[in-house]
């Protein structure tokens, strides 16, 4: 840090100069689930849970937002963070900072609030209480474990059938894979639509997931790691969790993309404790290299950390056989 500077010194025009919305946006996983509108982009607000698809509105050009609903909120990626974590500026300023400029930066040096509950204030009177991710009121019926799909991808009927997961006939994931997702706590809080096929995935996205569901704040299969168990995998798919839990290893997680979540970061810490072990084994390829570095660099503060060379095999973690992973995860 330059001589002089305190030690929660913000370099703010260096914020707005390489920090961009969609940066921003993509580290919250929310980007994926905005669609074009003119020069725009446009999605369900993730402030205050809104459901209109058409309330939040992106300008990557100018690197704005706004939301016409609920919230009246708007401005930059400073503003964006303020609602988002529920912090003042200087502090939304810092997080900023230490996501994307932290290589200017000795880790040491950076002031971080403390991590906001994972369930915020809603409407008055919105059904449960508009919280984040909030329990499902229903569970999908006749999902089909034994589609082509899991067979082309070498997962069993009972692997699918334990993660109850399966080919959806009708509704909102008609024709997709539905996994579905629980919290810590193991209450279901979505669904997310998996395509079956590339030419799906290329014509409509490869991930449909709920407007409003924020998966950064949530860990697939968590829910099912054993409370006295202080190891475990985090991958980035639900495909390499099925496979891996095929070759015997339950500890397997999935952040469900190639971003750490401050919650995700905050459930891992405190739900392996202070003695707890990850095995980070992230695809081998760009996304994955980034998302790596940053949870070495994040969760060794606090947990005992390990990345092996998944490269060496292959690039996906479901691509692996029982060898390779035994090679790669066995102490």
């Amino acid at each position: 840090m330059p001589k002089g500077k305190k030690p929660d010194f913000v370099k703010y025009k260096e914020l707005k100069e390489n920090v961009s919305m969609e940066m921003v946006l993509r580290r919250y996983g929310i980007f994926e689930s905005l669609k074009p509108s003119g020069k725009n982009l446009v999605g369900c607000c993730p402030i205050h849970q809104g459901s209109n698809p058409n309330q939040f509105s992106v300008s990557l050009e100018r690197n704005l937002f706004n939301c016409f609903g609920n919230c009246k909120a708007g401005g930059n990626i400073i503003d964006f963070v303020v609602r988002m974590e529920r912090v003042e500026v200087h502090q939304a300023a810092l997080l900023l900072q230490k996501w994307f400029l932290s290589g200017n930066l000795p880790a040491e040096g950076v002031i971080i609030p403390k991590t906001p509950k994972l369930v915020r204030e809603g409407k008055p009177g919105a059904k449960n209480g508009g919280s984040v991710n909030a329990p499902l009121s229903f569970k999908l019926k006749g999902l089909d474990s034994e589609h082509q799909f899991f067979v082309d991808h070498g997962i069993s009927p009972e692997t699918a059938k334990y993660f109850e997961a399966g080919f959806c006939s009708k509704g909102l994931m008609a024709g997709r894979i539905a996994i579905p997702i629980h919290n810590q706590a193991g209450e279901l809080v979505a669904y997310c639509g998996r395509a079956i096929n590339q030419e799906q995935a290329e014509k409509e996205g490869k991930y449909k997931l709920p407007g409003g569901f924020l998966k950064q704040r949530v860990i697939y299969n968590l829910n099912r790691l054993e409370k006295n168990d202080c190891r475990l995998v985090l991958v980035e798919s639900f495909l390499s969790v099925w496979k891996l839990y095929q070759y015997g290893y339950k500890n397997v997680v999935a952040l469900m993309g190639s971003v750490l979540g401050e919650d995700q970061a905050r459930l891992i810490i405190e739900t392996l404790g202070p003695a707890g072990l990850v095995i980070l084994l992230f695809d081998a390829d760009e996304d994955g290299e980034g998302c790596t570095t940053d949870c070495l660099k994040r969760l060794s503060r606090s947990l005992y950390v390990r990345a092996p060379d998944l490269a060496r095999f292959t690039r996906k973690p479901h691509h692996l056989t029982a060898e390779q992973a035994k090679a790669l995860l066995s102490d």
